[in-house]
């Protein structure tokens, strides 16, 4: 849609919600602007302000003229998806399914952490236990390492294989590995402490060397973990306001595996193919 089309929607916008019109827009159905024939609705519209509002945007006349607009330009995109049949090209179904799947995934850990909050409380204590361990010899270096997470030995020992052949770990931990998390960072899990880390992985790491991944699988429940170190330093144990929002997003982190890890447990899996 072009910059003048889309001007002039606003603009129409703008004295409808002005006008005496705009007492009606306490109907869900009420038609809000339309994009080539097709109706925009109040209730659309409110629900992606509502939205906007709720991840922290103030409500202002700018933001409610971005949301508009947003919805203009969505309805504007989705019609040329259809109209040239995009979703038949290359393998962008799967694309739009891979993408609804990974929101799922989120929806279910939002979830998850509604019911199970991380408080500034946990921060504070996960700092001071961290404090404490750093004093141990086995805590006096940390590592940043990445993994990738695959539901079978098999195919994790695939995956060694390939690494050990040459293949890029943050390409394959991107394409191949199931936690949506660390794939999308290439694995990354960043600079944790031996104690940090659920065993037995907390065992393996301290004895490789930088550069180096795991020579077999690690399980964990029902999943397989390949794992990397990418660099090794000594630990010097920052202030909890350094260190707190790294600690935040390693609990979160270590919860989403908890998570994953007590809904496996009631899960029956039956493999149907060798």
């Amino acid at each position: 849609m072009n910059s003048i089309c889309k001007a002039l929607l606003l603009l129409a916008f703008f004295i409808f919600i002005n006008s005496a019109g705009a007492q009606n827009l306490s109907e869900p159905q009420a038609a809000l602007a339309s994009v080539n024939g097709v109706k925009l609705t109040t209730a659309e519209y409110q629900k992606w302000l509502r939205q906007a509002i709720a991840d922290g945007a103030p409500e202002t006349p700018e933001l409610r003229n971005k949301v508009f607009n947003d919805l203009v330009t969505r309805e504007a995109i989705a019609q040329d998806v259809k109209k040239t049949k995009l979703l038949e090209r290359d393998n962008n179904a799967f694309k739009l399914e891979l993408a609804q799947s990974n929101a799922l995934q989120e929806i279910w850990f939002a979830e998850y952490f509604k019911a199970h909050p991380l408080t500034d409380a946990q921060v504070r204590a996960e700092y001071e236990r961290q404090v404490t361990l750093s004093r141990e010899a086995k805590n006096s270096q940390e590592y940043q390492i990445s993994q990738i997470v695959v539901t079978s030995e098999d195919q994790a020992n695939e995956f060694i294989r390939q690494l050990k052949n040459g293949t890029n770990f943050e390409s394959l931990a991107k394409q191949k590995s199931i936690d949506q998390k660390t794939a999308s960072m290439g694995g990354m899990l960043g600079w944790v402490l031996p104690s940090q880390l659920t065993p037995p992985i907390n065992l393996v790491v301290p004895n490789l060397l930088r550069g180096q991944i795991t020579q077999n699988p690690i399980q964990i429940g029902v999943y397989w973990h390949v794992i990397k170190v990418d660099d090794i330093r000594p630990f010097v144990m920052p202030s909890f306001d350094q260190a707190k929002v790294g600690i935040a997003q390693s609990l979160v982190q270590q919860r989403r595996q908890d998570a994953l890890a007590n809904l496996m447990k009631n899960v029956k899996v039956a493999k149907v193919y060798n």
